[in-house]
């Protein structure tokens, strides 16, 4: 069975013209770093995958900003949405990505594995959820992967990590409905998600999780603050391969000039 690559970017936080840039941090250039480091390294990929807050605000000329970036990207691309970005707004700009239901969530089959892409974006606030109809078409999704490994791409991470205010952003899973469906599948499933703008990794609910550092900058690992803090750091992106059932996830800071 051929080797399969994928590309990762997270928590890009793009700012069209007029609107402020978070932390006064340029996230367009530091975007583009990324994706010339992908062009001259990775061009070879099966996919590129964009997990969330791919925008500030959520507004039409954030993503049109996207849009353009990717526009002659060499490898195909999914986007996912984060606590930042907006459904609607997000489809006027790529009218291609899938809604099921309302939400922005698909899979595709790829070589010998399946690739889940799961809407995790609360109806309030910046936490994350899964409802009961998200939960039943992941059910559906892992089900039909029957013994094939499942690498689920999401925004939010399922599990507090130590530090206070980021574990109360997490997904709420208040009846544990994801907790047990994971815990019930014994195939290959690696959870990769964003948020958290650390690189952090684990297991939860028996199987192996991956947090990505985003382009944007870093979130400091404090577990005594209530505040989130932000330190300078460089743009980074991870480079997934997967083989024979396995999965290997590198995660790679972009540096040098911008």
């Amino acid at each position: 069975m051929s080797r399969q690559k994928l590309l990762w970017i997270t928590d890009l936080h793009l700012a069209g013209p007029g609107s402020p840039s978070p932390q006064d941090v340029d996230p367009l250039l530091r975007l583009k770093a990324v994706l010339r480091d992908l062009r001259d390294h990775h061009t070879d990929a099966d996919r590129l995958i964009l997990t969330g807050d791919l925008a500030q605000s959520g507004g039409v000329e954030d993503y049109k900003l996207l849009r353009d970036v990717l526009d002659d990207f060499p490898v195909p691309y999914r986007l996912l949405v984060g606590n930042h970005d907006h459904r609607d707004n997000l489809r006027k700009v790529f009218p291609d990505t899938i809604a099921i239901e309302g939400f922005l969530q698909s899979s595709e089959p790829l070589g010998d594995s399946r690739l889940i892409y799961l809407d995790t974006q609360a109806q309030d606030g910046h936490h994350g959820e899964v409802c009961p109809a998200r939960l039943a078409w992941l059910e559906t999704e892992l089900h039909d992967a029957g013994s094939k490994p499942a690498l689920i791409f999401m925004h939010h991470p399922p599990m507090a990590i130590g530090v206070p205010p980021l574990d109360r952003l997490r997904l709420r899973d208040p009846d544990h409905g994801l907790y047990h469906l994971l815990l019930g599948r014994s195939a290959p499933t690696q959870l990769l998600f964003g948020h958290l703008h650390r690189n952090v990794s684990g297991l939860w609910a028996g199987h192996p999780f991956t947090g990505l550092e985003s382009t944007h900058l870093p979130l400091a690992f404090d577990m005594a603050g209530d505040r989130l803090s932000r330190f300078p750091g460089p743009p980074a992106y991870g480079v997934i391969l997967v083989e024979n059932g396995n999965i290997v996830v590198n995660a790679v800071q972009r540096h040098g000039k911008l």
